[in-house]
């Protein structure tokens, strides 16, 4: 089934409130795309990927019936699918850090306990560029999102937002420019 505007995906929705399970599909489908590289920017890697769409799809199924507004699916579905990651991400850091500290209170850190402490550092530098992102209006988030995630061509994230060619170029510009003038204001505001 080929979507043509978000009013077909408005159709599904209604559809899928309703009880049709064969909505869904269609609805995922065409969001998977960014829906993964919004995972994957938060969580990291494909494996931790693949199981939080799959919790995703889970709770979509579930949860549907309680979006008010049919034309809202997609940032309805974002602020679900970003709930999840963080909650994966959090669940999954914690677990690292009592294994790295049983590990140091023992005596016998891991060979690879060294990496797993910069792996970390490299994930709280990248959380720190999503933190700023994710304080960017929705129209700047998405684009970052779509072109990051899952490296669209322009085309592509126009036709999935629905907004000209020309949109998506100067929100890309935008987007990058915020987010590098609040960390270098950030940086600035800590060497006083």
């Amino acid at each position: 089934m080929k979507f043509k505007k978000h009013k077909n995906e408005a159709a599904l929705v209604c559809a899928a409130r309703k009880g049709d399970k064969n909505a869904i599909k269609p609805l995922m489908m065409k969001n998977w795309p960014w829906l993964k590289g919004l995972v994957a920017s938060i969580v990291g890697n494909e494996s931790d990927t693949d199981d939080v769409l799959q919790n995703v799809c889970v709770t979509v199924i579930e949860k549907i019936h309680t979006l008010r507004e049919p034309e809202r699916f997609r940032p309805w579905l974002a602020i679900l699918t970003r709930r999840q990651a963080l909650k994966y991400r959090m669940t999954k850091k914690r677990n690292l850090n009592l294994l790295l500290s049983d590990e140091i209170a023992r005596g016998c850190p891991d060979k690879n306990a060294h990496k797993s402490f910069e792996k970390i550092e490299q994930q709280e530098q990248y959380q720190r560029v999503l933190a700023e992102m994710n304080v960017l209006p929705e129209k700047y988030r998405q684009v970052l999102l779509l072109k990051y995630s899952e490296d669209l061509t322009y085309a592509q994230m126009a036709e999935i937002l629905d907004v000209p060619l020309t949109t998506i170029q100067i929100r890309l510009v935008r987007a990058r420019k915020m987010i590098y003038q609040r960390i270098t204001r950030k940086d600035k505001a800590k060497e006083l």
